[in-house]
């Protein structure tokens, strides 16, 4: 029985929640580095995107040049054998298809966000989408409900987004006409959250690096259209080339690389709603730089009103898959007794353990 209760012990210990999103601390090595590497990325993707539309002028054709950059690249490196990708195949280009056209107007409407908001209402925004995703994995991705601190983590992000809200100025003087842009691409990336899921997950692509070379060479055509239509051609043609434009731009490509395979990967390998808690989480590190490279920046009140959606977002957990869920509180089959000599009884699972390690 002593060694029964050591077991069930060690096993409470296992299960123990993590205090970071998702389990995160106990996960593997090679997972956290990825979190890691797509973390980076994203924290500095919305300053560098911010500095090369600046110079350049034309959001259409940066976005353009970064979907281009890294189709070219990916392509490259699958020739030369160094990354493994999946052939142009139509079974499986139609549902990245679907991706795209979100893909891409989510990325062309970030870029006129950035144009006309501070970045820290891009960040805001970002942390009300848990919500919404947790929803869309509930009922697509057979994840269990959220935990009840997990609702309350989440709650305290759409207060804490209210909040800020309320003390925008242009919120106040122009309502939601100011945040028209900012709901289109809210709306466009809870979609890419749990449609990208699906496409990791279930097309049996052979790695990571497909997904980047399908989305980012069908997203060529929509945004080429997009800059066609829009005025880029004729602010291309106004636009003063300098080589500190060209170094933004330049680096806006590479991380374009960059966090278009770490999100993949991330996806492949997280639940939607932690993989969109951690996208949240790590948007911290873009407010401090942003504090120190931009004069208008959101207030003192702003700033902590997004320290609330973070903090809110710190308490979120994965939720396990219902199957998992449900096994947890599964009674155990009855164990028949073994007689023994002396008409005794004896049973090796005489003590009462419950699964997940709970007794």
């Amino acid at each position: 029985a002593g060694g029964h209760r050591a077991t069930a012990a060690a096993a409470r210990t296992l299960a123990r929640p993590s205090p970071l999103p998702g389990g995160m601390l106990n996960a593997p090595l090679s997972t956290a580095i990825v979190v890691a590497v797509y973390c980076a990325c994203s924290a500095l993707m919305l300053i560098v995107n911010k500095l090369a539309v600046h110079h350049i002028g034309a959001p259409a054709f940066v976005t353009w040049l970064q979907f281009a950059s890294t189709a070219v690249a990916v392509r490259l490196a699958s020739t030369a054998g160094w990354v493994e990708t999946d052939a142009f195949e139509w079974c499986k280009l139609k549902h990245f298809a679907v991706y795209v056209l979100a893909f891409s107007g989510g990325t062309w409407s970030n870029m006129h966000v950035l144009m006309t908001a501070n970045v820290e209402t891009v960040i805001v925004f970002r942390a009300c989408a848990p919500l919404a995703v947790s929803v869309f994995d509930y009922a697509f991705h057979k994840r269990a409900l959220p935990s009840a601190r997990s609702c309350a983590g989440m709650l305290v992000i759409v207060a804490g987004a209210l909040g800020y809200v309320s003390t925008d100025n242009r919120f106040l003087a122009d309502g939601l006409a100011a945040y028209f842009w900012v709901l289109v691409w809210w709306g466009l990336l809870v979609f890419q959250l749990t449609y990208g899921k699906h496409l990791v997950s279930n097309l049996g692509i052979k790695s990571a690096w497909s997904a980047v070379l399908y989305t980012n060479t069908l997203s060529l055509l929509p945004t080429l259209l997009i800059g066609v239509l829009g005025q880029d051609l004729q602010l291309l043609r106004e636009v003063t080339w300098s080589g500190v434009g060209l170094c933004w731009l330049s680096a806006s490509c590479v991380l374009g690389l960059g966090i278009s395979w770490a999100g993949f990967k991330c996806q492949s390998l997280l639940a939607a709603t932690t993989y969109t808690v951690i996208g949240v989480l790590n948007k911290m590190l873009t407010v401090l730089l942003n504090t120190l490279m931009w004069e208008h920046h959101a207030s003192a009140m702003g700033i902590a009103s997004l320290a609330a959606c973070l903090a809110g977002g710190a308490l979120y957990r994965q939720a396990p898959l219902r199957k998992e869920a449900e096994a947890r509180y599964e009674p155990l089959p009855q164990q028949e007794a073994t007689p023994v000599r002396g008409g005794r009884v004896a049973n090796a699972q005489c003590s009462p353990i419950r699964k997940e390690g709970h007794v």
